[in-house]
């Protein structure tokens, strides 16, 4: 600090000089400062302060890192991905048991519905096992019209079961197929989907023991009638077809022009590593056309392929030409055969293509009705019958909509689900995939070559029956 002083001979002026030299220390008088005495109680006061102060910023800091932002803090985001990582392995551990009781939560009291996927939404690395395993296959595929729209219904039901009948869950089943035409087909193929397996379950579980063949018969027969009756009046029908397994009997019905059959497969002695390698290659080709060919090593039989319903078959004109209905036959192609009814919807005349659906109420008048034909098949019967068990073969059911079947014979479907399901071997991780690659060669073995040409919805349903 500088010291200001006035020279004796210019005090007189006022004018200061900043530069002389300081006054000695010891003739300057020093206030004397009071002095502090510092206790132990003011020490422990002060430390209790910045102790309290470390505690209340850190508790500011930690509120500021804890609280919900619209992203997740870093830290945050490393617990939700150890969590989310914990789950995953706890899930993996579990396997479909965690799944199965998820869905149990969500599904009706006779069971767990399983519906497909489209097949344009499939990519290679799809496993779902749910539509598709080592022993059964649903797929379906709209048809390329114009506006697009899938008509065709899958429902598969496993452990199909009334609360109160006793019967083995784990074999028990429903499947159900149904194929819907006119405008709102598809709405009416919902319906049945949803009500013919509700109402058939409610009818069992009002009896008091498991139904007798006739008794499972009429309760299908009611069903489907009931169904019918009560489907919405919006311009539009359905086909019906449905596999019902209780116990030890399988029960086909249909109505309509789809089509259902067991098939049987018989194994070869021993398997030829060059015709594997053939068909493997074959199986993967989507090349259209193609002159090759799926050489199944083992056989084909088929059993209980249902009767299709069309106008053209004395049985079914005679009922209707008896209540005053209209048919048309083409000479060159009965099958094509139509029952013509005045459509209040289009204000003109329409050609039905099956003698017998659900939900066409303009055509309930004419003779077209929606009751199935039901056939009982007991299994040990048929188990015993064939040889099932002494020649090691392997029994599945099959449904297929006309989309399929009008092009394809039901012999060469049935070698192809028999090759993915039994000659195909892969590893547990690969059987979806490779079912899934045998479903879509059978879409595209069934459509038109040329992408312009008119292809139908594609659907059906595979599944082995144990016994």
């Amino acid at each position: 600090m500088r010291h200001r002083t006035t020279h004796p001979a210019d005090a007189s002026a006022g004018s200061y000089h900043l530069f002389q030299q300081p006054q000695p220390r010891g003739t300057r008088k020093r206030k004397k400062r009071p002095r502090i005495e510092l206790n132990h109680g003011m020490v422990a006061t002060a430390g209790c302060c910045f102790f309290l102060g470390c505690v209340v910023s850190t508790i500011v800091l930690l509120c500021f890192l804890r609280r919900p932002h619209d992203v997740s803090p870093f830290w945050q985001q490393k617990v939700n991905l150890a969590q989310h990582l914990q789950r995953q392995q706890q899930e993996q551990r579990n396997g479909l048991a965690t799944e199965k009781l998820h869905l149990a939560e969500k599904c009706p009291s006779y069971g767990c519905p399983i519906y497909p996927v489209e097949m344009s939404n499939l990519n290679s690395t799809f496993k779902d096992s749910l539509i598709v395993s080592s022993n059964h296959i649903m797929i379906t595929h709209m048809s390329n019209r114009k506006p697009p729209v899938n008509q065709d219904r899958i429902i598969m039901i496993p452990s199909f079961t009334a609360e109160n009948l006793k019967i083995d869950d784990n074999n028990s089943f429903f499947i159900g197929l149904f194929d819907g035409h006119d405008d709102q087909g598809h709405e009416i193929a919902s319906y049945a989907s949803k009500e013919i397996p509700a109402q058939i379950a409610s009818k069992l579980h009002h009896q008091d023991k498991s139904p007798t063949p006739n008794e499972m018969t009429q309760i299908i027969t009611e069903t489907f009638r009931n169904v019918d009756a009560n489907a919405p009046f919006i311009g539009g029908g359905c086909t019906a077809m449905t596999v019902i397994k209780i116990g030890s009997t399988l029960y086909l019905a249909n109505t309509g022009d789809s089509t259902q059959f067991i098939a049987i497969y018989h194994p070869p002695s021993t398997l030829v590593e060059e015709k594997s390698s053939h068909n493997e290659r074959y199986i993967h080709n989507m090349t259209r056309p193609t002159s090759e060919q799926l050489n199944l090593q083992g056989s084909i039989s088929i059993h209980h392929q249902n009767k299709l319903h069309k106008a053209n078959f004395p049985e079914e004109k005679s009922r209707i030409e008896n209540l005053g209905g209209r048919i048309h036959i083409p000479p060159k192609h009965p099958m094509g055969s139509r029952v013509i009814a005045r459509s209040a919807t289009h204000h003109e005349d329409v050609g039905l293509a099956m003698s017998r659906s659900i939900g066409d109420r303009e055509w309930t008048a004419v003779g077209v009705i929606p009751d199935p034909d039901v056939q009982v098949v007991n299994l040990e019967e048929f188990w015993n019958t064939n040889n099932i068990r002494t020649k090691d073969s392997k029994v599945f059911v099959v449904l297929g909509s006309d989309g399929l079947f009008d092009t394809r014979r039901v012999e060469f479907v049935a070698k192809h689900l028999a090759y993915g399901f039994f000659e195909s071997f892969k590893s547990d991780g690969e059987t979806a995939e490779q079912m899934l690659t045998v479903g879509k060669k059978l879409v595209n073995m069934a459509s038109p070559i040329k992408s312009e040409f008119y292809r139908d919805d594609i659907s059906f349903v595979a599944k082995v029956v144990e016994f």
